[in-house]
């Protein structure tokens, strides 16, 4: 079912601590995942470069075939199924961002990571002024086939999965945790919805319990996987302040709800407009006007050449870093910049921070 790669490196993910960078640390000291099984136990200060000796002695203990069928069984009887990095369905969205996860465990279609999407966050104590906004953009946008995104918390999150579901969109949510632990609780009604007409997804292996520093490594997903992120409602301390990071780092649109100013639920995100000028949004038009899906204006019709319609073609799978472009149409360097900048000037494609592109307008 799975390579050998594969099924190495699912069993290093269920080793509680070893996170994605450490795994592909201790992989990269190795000519492969099997010259890692072959020689780990003889390999001990090679390993311990990157791995402390509590981290190595774990690692020992389980990397042996029997482990790894036993990983793949309860995978399998559970129903989970499972993409890794050196998969060919693992999303290329999150291949772009700087620290991708190494294991994905998904309950779902998978094929929803290549569609346009939003990702909804904001605090888990909502106001109901705040889930108007959700349902109002979930509504208008959902016509427009945008996958929306959200991390399955409570508030904000919540609002925007219900939201979609009931609009005929359909939702991807990402979780903090395995599936053995669905978290909170409360919404594991809401899970097996999201997984049955969805998308369930999470890094974390099955067991894993939910921790309190997993949530910020839920939300560079949440963010990876998205074309722009909307935030709806935001305080002060709020954990959507590190979605907002991960999004700016990765390149991501960030659009933003202003908010009462006198609503505690609202400091965070009215300071987040006042220092990124130009993301403040008051309606689902400001939005897809950005994205070039304005339903008052017609769809357009143009001619492009050969080189122009390769990069179009790729950039219909949702965007793209500079060098994905280079790799995927195989033109040169001076040829892409110079086609870029005329689907630019044209209004077809706009690039955002990191040298990422994207479509801005539908393409018959």
């Amino acid at each position: 079912m799975y390579s050998f790669e594969e099924s190495v490196l699912i069993l290093l993910n269920s080793i509680e601590g070893l996170y994605s960078h450490k795994q592909l640390e201790l992989l990269s000291l190795y000519d492969s995942a099997k010259d890692l099984f072959d020689n780990f136990s003889r390999t001990k200060s090679l390993a311990c470069s990157v791995v402390s000796e509590n981290l190595y002695e774990k690692i020992l203990q389980k990397l042996n075939q029997q482990e790894i069928n036993k990983i793949v069984n309860n995978l399998v009887k559970d129903e989970i199924k499972v993409t890794t990095i050196f998969s060919s369905d693992y999303p290329q969205k999150l291949k772009d961002i700087p620290d991708p996860p190494t294991v994905l465990y998904y309950k779902g279609d998978l094929n929803l990571t290549k569609k346009l999407s939003i990702a909804v966050v904001g605090s888990r104590k909502c106001t109901g002024y705040g889930a108007k906004v959700v349902e109002l953009f979930v509504k208008q946008l959902a016509p427009h086939d945008f996958v929306i995104i959200s991390g399955m918390a409570f508030g904000i999150d919540e609002a925007a999965h219900n939201a979609a579901i009931e609009y005929n969109a359909k939702t991807i949510a990402v979780m903090g945790s395995g599936f053995n632990h669905i978290y909170p609780a409360q919404h594991r009604g809401l899970a097996k919805i999201i997984q049955k007409e969805g998308l369930l997804i999470t890094e974390f292996y099955p067991d894993q319990k939910p921790q309190p520093y997993h949530f910020p490594m839920r939300n560079r997903i949440v963010s990876g996987l998205s074309d722009g992120l909307l935030i709806v409602e935001a305080g002060q301390k709020s954990g959507t302040h590190t979605t907002l990071n991960h999004a700016l780092d990765q390149g991501k649109n960030v659009y933003i709800i202003p908010n009462d100013i006198f609503s505690f639920s609202s400091l965070g995100s009215n300071e987040m407009i006042k220092s990124l000028q130009g993301s403040m949004v008051t309606s689902p038009k400001d939005i897809l006007d950005d994205f070039g899906l304005n339903p008052d204006k017609p769809k357009q019709t143009l001619q492009f050449d050969f080189n122009e319609t390769q990069i179009i073609n790729v950039l219909k799978e949702g965007q793209k870093h500079f060098s994905e472009l280079l790799s995927q149409t195989g033109l040169g360097i001076t040829e892409l910049n110079f086609k870029l900048s005329t689907l630019e000037i044209n209004g077809v494609v706009t690039k955002s921070a990191g040298n990422f592109y994207r479509l801005t307008m539908e393409v018959i």
